[in-house]
């Protein structure tokens, strides 16, 4: 039998470039959502825009060193297509020639050097939520990136509550606590969505260590005080509401019968008598026995908002142009309730100002079109809590300045991403092949030989 020379021999193939590894991914999004809510919700000029730029430069990074993910950017390309066109709706009046606006009918902008700092925290939310569904998608759940979220929301969660004992003794409980954003509701909301969160780690199904489990339903016990102490309203609401949301959920897949968990469930429901209690013994109760009338004045201030709106229904007034279209919208008759506000206290109807009702209808539709891959997948344990947290976020955003803090904003974007993320996975999950067995021929059996007399 001869034997090939060497350079007969059939080489090797090349090795294939193993994927880049990603974990430093998840860490550093969520820790960039929380160090945003401790810069004071990153909702002045420079931390603003210092935030905005981080997000970009954090999805830049990502984008570039993730593999190939060619399923995701192709189921993703609707949802996306029509965000990219909201963005360039709303940026157009601000990008036009002064000559070619004037001649569409574009008002000019009254704030026209917050116009860029305005697109590019709209463009840094776009881009958080992109980031957090690829890495949701390569992960094939949200799990990844909620659950360092929530690690993270833990430790300012206790840094908060050291924070709340000292302004409890300097204040004497005569005001309300507005954390590291500075605003009550804003903080309030985000103390919502931190305790839905703890919650769903506490619930979880999943192997996770008893103290851990202990040290989420902690934490979600100390988010909801936090949220009570804000007196927001809103945010106590539907924090109560997620809540038991989460509880339904997590009954209804009660099946395995751990020890854990039918501990946990008692606890979590005490969670809810606490939130009660704390409500009653905090300034949400002061506040709500004038709740009738801050409701319908609310409604005035949407209905009024609304009217700026429509003035120019469709272009709008420009980004970042609402503090200077509210001041020269003011009349003798409204001027002592309006004067001062900063945010319509309601998400679609500002957005309906700066950027005309073409581009709310573009973004509704462009998030319809994300919730509808939503409800159509799979949805894991991990999926629930983030959307308990987004509806309550989304809530708070009819009726206050949520989405107006950049914090938040980033918070909801990046909630909806991983939900979104983990919804294109469920069907683009590769299950695991078997190993495949060399086929080998049946060996056909010999006939007997006819025997010779």
């Amino acid at each position: 039998m001869s034997v090939l020379p060497d350079r007969e021999r059939a080489s090797p193939a090349p090795p294939t470039s193993a994927p880049r590894p990603l974990g430093w991914a998840a860490p550093a999004l969520a820790g960039l959502v929380v160090v945003q809510i401790l810069a004071g919700g990153a909702n002045q000029g420079l931390a603003s825009a210092i935030a905005a730029f981080a997000d970009a430069l954090l999805a830049i990074a990502v984008i570039a060193l993730s593999p190939a993910a060619s399923r995701f950017w192709r189921l993703a390309r609707l949802p996306l297509a029509l965000l990219a066109v909201a963005l360039a709706w709303a940026a157009l009046p601000g990008l036009l020639p002064q000559g070619l606006g004037s001649a569409l009918g574009v008002p000019a902008n009254p704030a026209a050097d917050l116009f860029g700092l305005a697109l590019a925290k709209a463009l840094a939310t776009t881009l958080l939520t992109l980031v957090a569904a690829l890495l949701a998608y390569r992960a094939g759940s949200a799990r990844g990136v909620i659950r360092v979220l929530t690690l993270i929301g833990l430790v300012y969660l206790a840094w908060a509550a050291v924070d709340a004992i000292d302004w409890l003794y300097d204040s004497a409980r005569a005001s309300r606590y507005s954390g590291t954003i500075g605003n009550p509701n804003a903080a309030g909301i985000t103390f919502a969505a931190l305790a839905l969160l703890a919650g769903g780690l506490a619930l979880a199904p999943d192997e996770e260590a008893m103290q851990l489990r202990l040290a989420a339903l902690a934490g979600s016990a100390v988010a909801l005080v936090l949220c009570a102490l804000t007196g927001s309203r809103s945010a106590v609401l539907l924090a109560m509401l997620g809540g038991a949301l989460l509880l339904v959920r997590r009954w209804r897949r009660w099946q395995d019968g751990r020890p854990p968990l039918r501990l946990l469930g008692p606890a979590a429901l005490a969670l809810i008598v606490l939130l009660v209690l704390v409500a009653v013994f905090t300034p949400v109760a002061d506040r709500s026995a004038y709740l009738p009338e801050d409701a319908g004045s609310r409604w005035a201030v949407i209905d009024h908002y609304t009217g700026v709106a429509n003035q120019s229904p469709l272009w709008g007034h420009g980004l970042g142009s609402f503090y200077e279209v509210n001041q020269r919208t003011l009349t003798a008759e409204v001027a002592p309730l309006y004067w001062n506000f900063g945010a319509a206290h309601n998400a679609p109807v500002q957005l309906a100002i700066e950027a005309g009702w073409p581009g709310l209808a573009l973004l509704l539709i462009a998030l319809a079109a994300i919730a509808f891959q939503i409800a159509r997948a799979r949805r894991d344990w991990w999926s629930v809590a983030p959307l308990c947290a987004l509806l309550a976020i989304a809530g708070s955003a009819m009726v206050d300045i949520a989405l107006n803090v950049p914090a938040v904003a980033a918070v909801f974007a990046v909630l909806l991403g991983s939900v979104w993320g983990a919804a294109l996975a469920s069907g683009a999950t590769r299950r695991p092949v078997a190993a495949r067995r060399p086929v080998t021929a049946r060996k056909r059996p010999r006939r007997a030989k006819a025997s010779t007399t």
